[in-house]
C-alpha cells in the first residue's frame, strides 16, 4: 500500500492527465463514429422525407403532357421526376419564337397542384433545332421551391457576323 501511495504522490499529475486524455479520446471516437456511421440509412439523408405523399404519378404526368400532344408548335414533351426535381423537356417545331416558348413553359406550371409546387424544384429544357429558316435555340430554366417564377439561362450559341 505504501508503494501505491508513493506512486500516486509522485505521479498524480500524470495520472490525471492520462484520465483526461482517455476521456477526450472516447469523446472524439464517439463523435467520429456518429458522423461517419450515423443513424440514417438513406444515402440522401432526410431531404426526401415526405416524397411519397406528393409522388408524381402517371396521372400527373398525363395531365401535364396531354395539352402538349395537341399543340401544333410542340414536337415532343417529356416529364420525369428524380428525387425532388421534376425535369421537363420541350422540343419545339419551327416557327415559334423564344419568348413564346418561355411563355408556354411558364403556363405549363399552372397544370401542377400547389402541393407539387411547394415540394419539387422544376428544371425546364426548351429546344428548337436549327433549320434553314430559323436558327433554333436551347434554353434552360428552373424554378426553386421558394421561388415564384422561372429563371432562364440561354445556352444558344451566338455567332458573330462580320
Amino acid at each position: 500500500m505504501k508503494k501505491v501511495k508513493k506512486l500516486w504522490i509522485e505521479n498524480r499529475i500524470l495520472f490525471v492527465l492520462f484520465v483526461i486524455i482517455i476521456i477526450c479520446a472516447c469523446i472524439i471516437l464517439g463523435v467520429i463514429l456518429n458522423y461517419f456511421f450515423g443513424a440514417t440509412k438513406s444515402n440522401y439523408g432526410d431531404r426526401l422525407n415526405g416524397i411519397s405523399e406528393v409522388e408524381v404519378t402517371d396521372e400527373v404526368k398525363n395531365n401535364f403532357l396531354f395539352p402538349f400532344a395537341n399543340d401544333e408548335l410542340i414536337e415532343k414533351a417529356d416529364l420525369y421526376p428524380k428525387g425532388k426535381i421534376i425535369y421537363i423537356s420541350l422540343t419545339f417545331k419551327e416557327g415559334i419564337s423564344l419568348v413564346e416558348a418561355q411563355s408556354k413553359a411558364l403556363a405549363s406550371l399552372q397544370v401542377f397542384e400547389q402541393k407539387y409546387l411547394d415540394f419539387y424544384d422544376f428544371h425546364y429544357t426548351l429546344k428548337q433545332n436549327d433549320t434553314e429558316t430559323s436558327e433554333g435555340f436551347l434554353l434552360m430554366g428552373s424554378k426553386n421551391v421558394n421561388g415564384s417564377g422561372l429563371v432562364w439561362n440561354n445556352n444558344t450559341e451566338v455567332s458573330k457576323e462580320e
